[in-house]
């Protein structure tokens, strides 16, 4: 299936990013400012999947060179969410059935353990996540998608903390890139933001019982739910797939 090259979405220009655990160092607060800009637009699909980018276009538009351009893009293909193709440019990557299932089974390994481990960390420290709960909620009545995703990512990244492996957080966030680019895909037809935090909240409530089979098995229905987005999607957007 042939790459769009749809005209590039206006940016704004990135503001000093805030120092955040789960967001990987970058060179300096220009690179990580520029790195987390493009990021969040191909998460919320702004960069939809197969769209050509130009370093000098969105460097144009972020108002920086094209050095810290340079080095998202480099960063952003080692997470999988951009693909640079030879003799023909950078492109997002499109969505993979096959990437997406190896993503489900990196996240189920990880993320239902920790869940299960962190129902058995102190009271008062378990008790944090309701808040990241209610701050993601309030993003989402909102519609403030890109406050959401960050509520997402610390959230998740607070159970690791919990359960006593927050470094594994960095193989953790590779496995959800592509994850999360679905969810927003599937917020008009089903809600997804909604039922993410309904299930943020059946998570909470285990973890703060102390009850860890529960915390692991409402993880893994959880990990699992964006499969029920895919189908939909490809109905709608079948060019946001990788042929087959």
């Amino acid at each position: 299936m042939p790459r769009t090259r749809p005209q590039i979405p206006g940016l704004a220009r990135p503001a000093a990013p805030v120092e955040s655990s789960t967001v990987p160092a970058a060179r300096g607060a220009v690179g990580r400012g520029v790195y987390e800009s493009i990021r969040r637009a191909v998460l919320d699909c702004t960069f939809p999947p197969g769209m050509a980018l130009s370093e000098l276009s969105v460097s144009e538009q972020l108002q920086v060179s094209r050095a810290p351009v340079r080095e998202a893009f480099r960063q952003l293909a080692v997470e999988g969410l951009l693909e640079s193709i030879p003799q023909r440019g950078t492109f997002v990557a499109r969505l993979n059935r096959a990437r997406i299932a190896d993503a489900i089974f990196v996240r189920e390994a990880i993320e239902c353990r920790a869940a299960e481990l962190a129902a058995s960390a102190p009271l008062p420290d378990k008790k944090q996540l309701a808040g990241i709960v209610r701050r993601q909620a309030g993003a989402s009545a909102r519609k403030d998608y890109p406050a959401h995703l960050s509520a997402d990512e610390d959230f998740h990244h607070a159970i690791l903390v919990l359960a006593g492996h927050p470094h594994a957080w960095t193989a953790l966030r590779l496995a959800r890139t592509g994850m999360n680019r679905i969810r927003h895909l599937a917020i008009p037809a089903v809600g997804s933001p909604r039922i993410a935090i309904d299930h943020h909240r059946d998570i909470v409530d285990a973890i703060v019982a102390g009850q860890g089979r529960r915390a692991a098995e409402a993880m893994r229905v959880h990990i699992h739910s964006p499969l029920t987005f895919l189908d939909a999607i490809a109905k709608v957007h079948p060019e946001y797939f990788e042929a087959e």
